[in-house]
């Protein structure tokens, strides 16, 4: 929800301009026309609007029609002159680049927002633009340094934005003059960069002294603008020149520069500007004794290439860098990069300091499958939904008028599982979306359907919310230790993750600590007995007692005024964790030390993870919105996971950058928006970008996490919170099965939502959660994606090399990418073509050994012989397979 409203202080800078405008007796000659014309790329569109920096990123206050439906959207505005920003959004919560826009910028979300720059002529944007595209930027790098003055001073600064993907950590400022201004230099391409100054490890602060400009963040705030142009000196960097550059060359002992991987071995990561070196060796001393091995060249992102080495380093061994390049070879210590060696100058190795981060190996070898419960399969009517909990009572019927304000009324139903239209056609809602329907799915129809997900390829099933909730979605929790009595009973549910395991299959399920429901126990012993509950501390009210009528009302009235709640949906009261902090404050607090925690709420939260872990014999859990969560928290539940069960998957819910999550003591992984799915939509689905970025921004999350968190990120593209992926493509399955090829063959952890292997389309949320459709094979195309999807999954099943192996980018040309993976067992190549033209892709075979045979390892036939250059035809949004041989 990146959706960023006006705040109350644009619209009063409006209303002084508008009256300013006024008085000069100014009209429209102070204003440009600006038309925008939008083609939509995806189906399924009921409206499109611009939204910018000129309407304060409204999605609704700027609509496109399509009048003559010949599907492209148009509307003509006054806008004031001078540099906007802007995207299109269609449907209301889709963002789109004008990809014919003059020029973009960075979004601050792993996008682009286009620009346009306004004088006083008329223009058009979008679908038959007539502003030409800026001039490519000059050609070379320039040197800019960022500069801020916190105050107190603090105990860590960094900068972080666009130019190193938003990494906490990865460009830390210094103050080595101590005159009380922090500094980071880089070597920065010609162009604009959003970023923000981090004090510590959460404050999110804005560089008004030294920003050029400023750009909603999306949550209220602002970004910092950087435009880097002429006024920066320009740096030539060049191997072999014998010079290195020093700015931003550093090794901090992060996690992500030395990572215990177990076992007493160590990996070790430095980096230098793109281009700048021809090598690194790393140097290390034990009682005296020098070794020194070559750093291995692994990955590279928009500013730097990084070196990596894997070894066993001695307990107290002190280690340095050396840099080569050309006859210079400069060393890098703790001090930063010098010409000769200093001799006291050099890292330490400390295994105290530096835990060992183990990842589950059955997640690196697994298939992920997401499971909506109540629409996957109604395996048993018996247990259909009937309305008699207490938290029902008069929510199951419409009133007289048939109709319901849904800002405090309830209807709660059963519908039959062919009835679609439910979702998004309800005649009783104002928007005819329907989150009360009930379809009947549980835990006997997956149970029924465990041979049909062994056939796919499925090894892992990660379940939304199964406990007992009055919402069809489950995150609103009535009890943490009881299985929904609509999906089962827990006895059953134990049964089943037994029967599962006999299969091969394991269990995730997905936790919601931020907040319960309405319908806990706990919150309604808190709401009847006021502040004489034990239970009323373990929520944060903020007047009692609540309205007369409670749980129904039945006016309009504002939970949010009463207690604390999740987004103000008074259905999701939040859980209170520091009982000396309110929920805001409570969230950023690192160490338990420095809180007072809820000891009693605590152990009921932890003491039912293990219930699930232990006697259920489920192996890992997806947490909910976990940055909503004191930090201090998830540490104490690491703690309780890892010794009930060692091998526990723990994955969370994380949009965006994680890194401050992924590492020892917190999470294995996250959901991987941000570096999967992303680049993923914008490439494979909607044809946008080049190879070379959709490389660079995968090369992005595998530095931004340890490599053995890489192997387990939960690698989806689509799920419960977003649009079906088919959807989003227009309903080309081409796309689906090239976007599914990826994701199979890729490193990490495929995570196939359900029914996506049936061409399963739906809009937003809750048209997502459509019932799975169990006639698909009477369905051509449906079937035919249920076989892709079977033969990619079980290939990688077969071969350990598509698991776990190396991956490495052979090619990216035009829009196309082809990469390796590849262990001792076998090698594959895969190429993709994501455009919407057919092309050929050309490898050079040296990259794989000179000659060998190769064999395409989805459709089989004769083995073909590569040596020397190769060119392989591609028809548009389709990918190959190919198993090498010598």
């Amino acid at each position: 929800m990146n959706v960023a409203s006006p705040s109350r202080h644009s619209l009063l800078s409006r209303v002084i301009l508008a009256a300013a405008l006024l008085a000069l007796g100014a009209s429209a000659a102070f204003a440009t026309k600006v038309t925008f014309r939008y083609q939509p790329v995806i189906g399924g569109v009921n409206s499109v609007s611009a939204a910018g920096s000129f309407n304060g990123w409204n999605a609704t206050a700027n609509p496109l029609k399509d009048d003559d439906k010949d599907g492209i959207w148009s509307a003509e505005f006054d806008l004031p002159p001078g540099r906007i920003e802007y995207k299109f959004v269609v449907n209301g919560d889709q963002w789109f680049t004008d990809e014919n826009a003059a020029d973009t910028s960075d979004d601050g979300f792993g996008g682009k927002n286009s620009i346009l720059v306004l004088k006083d002529q008329p223009v058009t944007v979008g679908h038959g633009a007539t502003v030409k595209k800026a001039d490519a930027p000059k050609l070379g790098l320039r040197q800019v340094t960022f500069k801020f003055r916190p105050s107190p001073k603090p105990d860590a600064i960094c900068v972080a934005g666009t130019f190193n993907d938003w990494t906490l950590g990865k460009t830390p400022m210094t103050d080595a003059d101590g005159d009380g201004e922090y500094t980071a230099t880089l070597l920065l391409a010609p162009g604009s960069y959003q970023y923000k100054v981090v004090i510590g490890s959460n404050g999110w602060t804005q560089d008004k002294a030294g920003q050029d400009g400023e750009a909603d963040d999306g949550f209220g705030g602002k970004n910092s603008i950087k435009n880097v142009d002429e006024r920066f000196p320009s740096i030539a960097v060049k191997k072999g020149d014998g010079e290195v550059f020093s700015d931003g060359v550093q090794h901090t002992q992060g996690a992500q520069e030395l990572n215990a991987l177990g076992g007493g071995v160590i990996e070790l990561t430095t980096r230098a500007h793109l281009d700048d070196v021809s090598g690194v060796d790393l140097v290390w001393w034990t009682t005296g004794a020098e070794t020194r091995v070559s750093m291995k060249p692994v990955e590279k992102d928009r500013v730097y290439e990084y070196f990596r080495s894997e070894l066993k380093l001695p307990e107290g061994a002190k280690y340095v860098f050396q840099y080569q390049d050309g006859k210079a070879g400069p060393w890098l210590g703790t001090k930063g990069l010098s010409k000769t060696r200093v001799a006291e100058d050099y890292f330490t190795y400390d295994s105290a300091r530096f835990p060992a981060f183990v990842t589950p190996d059955w997640v690196k070898n697994g298939i992920i499958y997401q499971i909506f419960p109540d629409r996957f399969r109604n395996g048993d009517p018996k247990n259909d939904q009937d309305f008699k909990e207490w938290y029902y009572a008069g929510k199951n019927q419409l009133p007289a008028s048939g109709k319901i304000n849904s800002d405090f009324q309830e209807y709660y139903h059963l519908v039959k599982w062919d009835d679609i239209a439910a979702l998004t056609q309800a005649p009783h809602t104002a928007d005819r979306r329907d989150w009360m329907a009930f379809y009947g799915g549980d835990i006997e129809g997956v149970r029924q359907k465990l041979d049909y997900l062994k056939s796919l390829g499925i090894t892992i099933i990660y379940f939304n919310p199964i406990f007992e909730a009055k919402s069809t979605h489950k995150y609103d929790a009535a009890d943490y230790r009881k299985i929904d009595p609509h999906f089962g009973t827990n006895e059953q549910f134990v049964a089943f993750v037994k029967e599962a395991k006999s299969k091969g299959i394991r269990v995730i399920l997905d936790i919601v600590f931020n907040h319960s429901g309405n319908s806990h126990w706990a919150f309604k012993d808190a709401v009847e007995k006021g502040p004489a509950s034990p239970y009323y501390t373990w929520f944060e009210f903020k007047q009692y007692p609540l309205p007369t009528g409670w749980p129904d009302v039945n006016r309009p009235w504002k939970p949010g005024d009463y207690y604390y709640c999740w987004w103000n949906f008074g259905d999701l009261p939040d859980l209170n964790f520091d009982l000396s902090r309110d929920n805001k404050a409570e969230v950023p607090i690192r160490d338990v030390k420095d809180a007072q925690p809820n000891v009693a709420l605590i152990k009921y939260l932890l003491d039912a993870t293990e219930y699930w872990l232990k006697d259920a014999d489920v192996d890992g859990v997806r947490l909910d919105v976990p940055n909503e969560v004191p930090f201090w928290f998830w540490k104490l539940f690491n703690a309780r996971v890892k010794k009930v069960k060692p091998d526990a998957y723990i994955v969370g819910e994380l949009w965006g950058n994680a890194s401050d999550y992924v590492k020892p003591g917190m999470y294995d992984a996250v959901m991987n928006y941000a570096f999967f799915r992303d680049p993923v939509l914008k490439f494979l689905c909607n044809a946008q970008g080049t190879g070379a970025e959709f490389d660079a921004a995968l090369a992005t999350g595998r530095l931004t996490y340890p490599r053995q968190s890489v192997a387990v990120q939960m690698n989806l593209i689509d799920s419960h919170d977003t649009v079906r992926y088919l959807t989003q493509a227009n309903g080309d399955v081409s796309r689906l099965t090239l976007a599914a090829l990826f994701q199979i063959t890729y490193v990490g952890a495929p995570a196939i939502y359900y029914g996506d292997e049936v061409a399963l389309e739906g809009q937003r949320d809750p048209d997502c959660r459509r019932p799975f459709p169990w006639d698909w094979e009477k369905d051509a195309k449906r079937a035919s994606v249920h076989a892709y999807y079977t033969k990619v999954a079980n290939l990688r099943l077969k071969h350990s090399a598509l698991r776990t192996g190396e991956f490495r980018t052979l090619a990216t040309q035009g829009q196309t990418i082809a990469y390796l993976r590849s262990d001792a067992t076998a090698k594959f190549v895969v190429v993709m073509n994501a455009g919407r033209q057919a092309t050929q892709v050309t490898l050079d075979t040296a990259t794989l050994g000179g000659t060998v045979k190769a064999t395409d390892a989805l459709e089989g036939g004769a083995a073909q012989n590569w040596s020397g250059t190769v060119t392989i035809d591609l028809p548009a949004a389709t990918g190959r397979v190919f198993q090498i041989t010598k």
